[in-house]
């Protein structure tokens, strides 16, 4: 008896299920039929504004009232999509002429569902809104989501003020998201803060500025960034890394910067660094080894040989890594294998295997 109860109860479960997915598809299908009703409409208003020499006012009016609804919104956003790709220079310049739609759009936003303010966000930064904007009431409205429990919220907001281009608005938001209770993942803020629209010289200028009032995380964050935009910051990456007492990961930062980018100064610190001087950890010889690549010289090769005979794993190959960096084959390194230390020569063994199994996946034999 149990077992045709759990039986009829399991086909019970199985045909909600189907009854469920049916209805998801009448939905979803009467969902779409309306989108695409939506965007035709839209098409056809946004084709006649784009023609004028001037928007009507009273186009803005109809897109404030109508894209209150996130459906309407999401149309609309499909029309600028389809429109941009046959007229791109009009509907750019279309588009600029929305700000003060959108500004009444996110100030009514703010009061629903978290989502829909996280997409009105995506599409402020998707067509740059507000590019070059300085609106205050923006700015306040964007900065109330950085600090959002939502990552999707927080994050929309800052791609937000980096298509803005404004560079008060973007200390202020990092300054805001590191003194908050939620982690911001630091990859996203240096990735983020590499499609700022505005001048890159100015905000790392105030990114300078105002570095030492971040935390730890959000200062490496933002040296990455300097790592990846360019390399004008050189000086100013020496002066931290010779900071007495400094913080590990910070100078972590600064000798990978040093790796990307030569700059001869930094040479010695990087070589006494490999070769464990003042008694500092392993990092510090491990990333340094990695860096050497970049300063090739004999003194270079000298001391990463050396490393070769390190007791920490990353170390050795690190600076087996760096050899082969530098152009270094066999013969060159003849003297490590048929030197006494196994653990030098395996290590550039290990090296020259790896090498062998990359061309071989690049050749695809």
């Amino acid at each position: 008896m149990k077992i045709e109860v759990l039986i009829y109860a399991y086909l019970a479960i199985c045909a909600a299920m189907i009854l469920f997915n049916i209805a998801c598809v009448f939905v979803f299908r009467r969902r779409d039929k309306k989108l695409v009703s939506y965007s035709e409409t839209f098409i056809e208003q946004v084709n006649r504004q784009i023609e004028l020499p001037e928007i009507d006012s009273n186009h803005r009016k109809y897109l404030s009232e109508k894209l209150g609804k996130v459906n309407n919104l999401m149309a609309f956003d499909e029309t600028l999509e389809k429109l941009y790709a046959e007229n791109p220079e009009k509907i750019r310049n279309y588009i600029g002429s929305l700000a003060p739609v959108f500004i009444y759009l996110i100030l009514g936003y703010k009061r629903k569902n978290k989502l829909k303010v996280a997409y009105l966000l995506y599409l402020i930064k998707k067509y740059e809104i507000f590019r070059g904007q300085k609106s205050v009431v923006i700015a306040d409205v964007i900065l109330e989501a950085v600090q959002d429990p939502s990552l999707y919220c927080r994050e929309n907001a800052l791609q937000a003020l980096y298509s803005i281009g404004n560079v008060e608005f973007v200390i202020k938001a990092l300054m805001a998201l590191d003194e908050g209770p939620y982690y911001h993942n630091a990859k996203l803020i240096t990735d983020g803060l590499l499609t700022f629209s505005g001048e890159k010289e100015k905000l790392d200028e105030y990114l300078w500025k105002t570095l030492p009032r971040f935390t730890t995380e959000m200062q490496v964050a933002i040296l990455n960034y300097f790592r990846f935009s360019s390399g004008r910051h050189c000086e100013a990456m020496m002066k931290l890394l010779t900071t007495p007492q400094q913080n590990d990961e910070i100078c972590y930062s600064c000798i990978r910067y040093f790796g990307k980018y030569h700059y001869e100064p930094a040479l010695q610190y990087l070589l006494n660094f490999v070769r464990g001087e003042n008694e500092i950890n392993w990092e510090y010889a491990a990333i340094s080894a990695t860096s050497l690549s970049a300063y090739p010289s004999e003194q270079t090769v000298e001391v990463l040989k050396g490393a070769l005979s390190s007791r920490n794993w990353y170390v050795r190959y690190n600076a087996a890594q760096s050899l082969g960096a530098l152009g270094l084959d066999y013969t060159d390194l003849i003297d490590i294998f048929e030197g006494d230390d196994r653990y030098a020569e395996e290590m550039l063994r290990y090296r020259f295997d790896q090498n062998k199994l990359k061309e071989k996946g690049v050749n695809g034999k």
